[in-house]
């Protein structure tokens, strides 16, 4: 391992990088993707901040394994940095499975699992750790840096004495009447794709309220051009205000029952009328969901990657210039 800043990181969690290995040259978009990841954990590993924050791009927002959401660059380096002094012991390890590009948007969707290493709780106590999967969205700056969009983490396990295995808070019921009932018997991902299925049904019937009932109160989404939307609110004012033709295929949920946390990933598609011209757009995604008080699960946050966009250039914009860092 002749790489210092890879090898501090692995020596740190005890963990190899050959799942992803880092090219001395990137030869493609997506290599140079994976190595600015890696860029990421060793400076994780290092603590060095100036290092994150220039990863960040400006409107980068980040959803933590226990549910926890930081939104801008300073927000989330504020967290590393309190964490960095309460932990001494503290380090993650976030490694690539699937890197796929769209070069001519300069946009990448990312599909990878994380380890996460904390001290003991009291002092002495036998450290703990933590593993999940997590999704990111990149987009390539004008200096042809790839910088991170946006983040979804989900825990799957945790163990050890620690405060980071604390289960997250509880999510209050949706009101009576807005959603389907729990199924009896039925596990946890199953749920979360009938879930899945019945949302796609309320946006092909243009049921803003009926969407909108299965987010949690601080639901959170990253559109595939980049746009934010945050809180029920302005959910519901925007799909009454542009309801789209969309429908959105799971093709993999990863379920912590003790917790009740779901994260799904799957494939979207659009279809628009834009002054009669019809643009059809398609790519990845990935969503967190959380089991409310009820039983019933509500998603908590959307992550959505343009991959492909053919028809209409109104709706075929590709996403605002990121300037160089």
């Amino acid at each position: 391992m002749h790489n210092p800043r890879r090898a501090a990181a692995a020596f740190l969690l005890g963990l190899p990088f050959a799942a992803a290995p880092l090219p001395a040259q990137p030869t493609s978009p997506s290599r140079a993707v994976i190595a600015a990841r890696l860029a990421f954990n060793a400076a994780i590993a290092r603590r060095d901040l100036d290092a994150m924050r220039a990863t960040f791009t400006p409107s980068y927002h980040v959803l933590l394994g226990r549910s926890s959401q930081s939104h801008g660059p300073e927000a989330s380096i504020e967290r590393w940095r309190s964490t960095f002094a309460a932990d001494s012991l503290y380090g993650c390890v976030r490694t690539p499975d699937q890197v796929t590009v769209n070069a001519q948007r300069g946009l990448a969707d990312e599909a990878g699992h994380w380890r996460c290493r904390y001290e003991g709780v009291p002092a002495g106590a036998p450290p703990g750790y933590a593993t999940g999967i997590y999704h990111g969205k990149w987009q390539r700056d004008a200096g042809g840096s790839w910088r991170l969009h946006a983040e979804i983490f989900t825990t799957l396990e945790c163990a050890g004495k620690s405060t980071a295995c604390a289960p997250p808070d509880s999510v209050p019921a949706a009101r009576a009447g807005l959603l389907p009932a729990p199924v009896a018997g039925q596990s946890s991902a199953a749920a979360v794709r009938a879930a899945r299925d019945w949302y796609n049904r309320a946006i092909a019937r243009s049921d803003a309220n009926a969407i909108v009932a299965l987010f949690t109160p601080d639901y959170h989404a990253v559109f595939g051009r980049g746009m934010h939307i945050e809180g029920v609110e302005a959910a519901r004012a925007d799909w009454i205000e542009d309801p789209a033709s969309c429908i959105r295929t799971a093709d993999r949920v990863l379920v912590n029952d003790v917790w009740g946390l779901a994260h799904e990933r799957g494939r979207w598609q659009c279809r628009a009328t834009v002054n009669g011209a019809v643009a059809r757009q398609s790519g990845r995604y990935a969503a967190k969901w959380e089991r409310d008080v009820s039983g019933r699960w509500r998603v908590q946050a959307e992550l959505f990657t343009t991959l492909q966009c053919t028809g209409a250039q109104a709706d075929c914009r590709p996403p605002d210039p990121l300037p160089a860092r």
